[in-house]
């Protein structure tokens, strides 16, 4: 089979389209034929720019890019990249090494685990996963739109259900809601019913859904302005940084309640030092908790739960997937690393996916 692989890292010149032999199952494991695998950019320990930066620090919180660049040193190697995809059961065996038919030909969806970093990813044309995992894509999406979103709402999942708990009439403030984790965070927050604040540098070409209330980042106390506004001073629970900015975090940090029970969750920093200075005096004062969040801390059961729920809910109008998806083929290197450099400058707001 084909693969995009590196055998070192630095460079996008390190991806190369290889040959290799396709994937052998063990009992308990399924052979997917990738559909559509999508090209991420999730995870807390790649530096991204800041707003005014005019994308001068290049390197990003984008995982598949980070791991071909070198900068997650935990990714073994020689690796075929590629966390999510979408795609159909081609092959599958149960714990005894008998064929689990019933899975046979289902069209599924994934995300998640060591994928891509020190096991074989999904820009590939088949990928092998744990029949205990699979779990069957939603039935009004195709494979382009389920494999651009797992991880990002894999991300939002965590950030608001794992750590955040948020509940309903919780005042809710998401920096970066126009991102991928962002927007999916928002969707889960209304249907928890909160009430949800969101960021976003410019609105001349954004158009954000009806239940959020944008906030426009004209001014280093936009936040705060727009929070009085409203007479929620002091009333925000949770804080949800999807951006990764210290400026408006800071902002932020203000509006939030005092009595104990506010909530922050951060998993970006633009510094290329990983360094994000916070007003501690705001922080310690209103005796607020912060929690990083990691997109490996669900299991492969866990992941595969949230899955099945998701698919549920989109398939029931609860949920929206995405509007538009970028498609580009396996083999055109070009647009390969196109793709992967444009993650990395956040220069698109719409997904791409990699097309064996």
């Amino acid at each position: 089979m084909q693969a995009l692989r590196f055998e070192k890292t630095g460079s996008f010149d390190n991806l190369a389209l290889s040959n290799v032999k396709k994937p052998s199952l063990a009992p308990g494991e399924a052979l997917i034929r990738v559909k559509a695998a999508g090209i991420n950019g999730v995870g807390s320990q790649v530096p991204s720019p800041p707003p005014s930066s005019n994308a001068k620090h290049k390197s990003n919180y984008r995982s598949d890019a980070a791991a071909v660049l070198g900068i997650l040193s935990f990714v073994t190697l020689p690796r075929t990249s590629g966390r999510d995809f979408s795609g159909e059961v081609v092959e599958a065996l149960d714990d005894t090494g008998a064929s689990a038919s019933e899975w046979i030909g289902a069209d599924v969806w994934g995300t998640g685990s060591e994928r891509g970093f020190t096991s074989d990813g999904t820009f590939a044309e088949f990928v092998k996963v744990p029949v205990a995992a699979l779990s069957r894509k939603p039935k009004t999406l195709g494979h382009l739109e389920a494999g651009s979103m797992t991880l990002p709402w894999l991300c939002a999942w965590i950030t608001v259900d794992t750590l955040a708990n948020v509940k309903q009439g919780d005042n809710v403030i998401i920096v970066g809601a126009r991102g991928g984790i962002g927007s999916a965070a928002a969707q889960l927050c209304k249907d928890r019913g909160a009430r949800i604040f969101g960021t976003y540098t410019s609105l001349a070409n954004a158009t954000p859904p009806p239940y959020v209330t944008p906030i426009e980042l004209t001014s280093n106390t936009a936040i705060r302005d727009a929070i009085a506004k409203q007479g929620l001073q002091n009333k925000i629970d949770v804080l949800l940084d999807c951006a990764g900015y210290e400026q408006p975090v800071n902002d932020a940090l203000f509006t939030m309640t005092p009595n104990g029970t506010g909530r922050v969750v951060v998993m970006a920093v633009h510094a290329k030092d990983g360094m994000f200075p916070i007003n501690m005096r705001t922080f310690y004062t209103k005796a607020l908790t912060m929690k990083g969040m990691k997109s490996s801390i669900l299991g492969p059961a866990e992941i595969k739960e949230f899955l099945d729920m998701l698919a549920a809910k989109i398939d029931s109008g609860a949920f929206e997937g995405p509007q538009a998806v970028n498609a580009i083929d396996l083999r055109d290197m070009n647009a390969v690393t196109g793709a992967l450099k444009e993650i990395l400058t956040r220069s698109s707001h719409v997904r791409t996916v990699i097309v064996p």
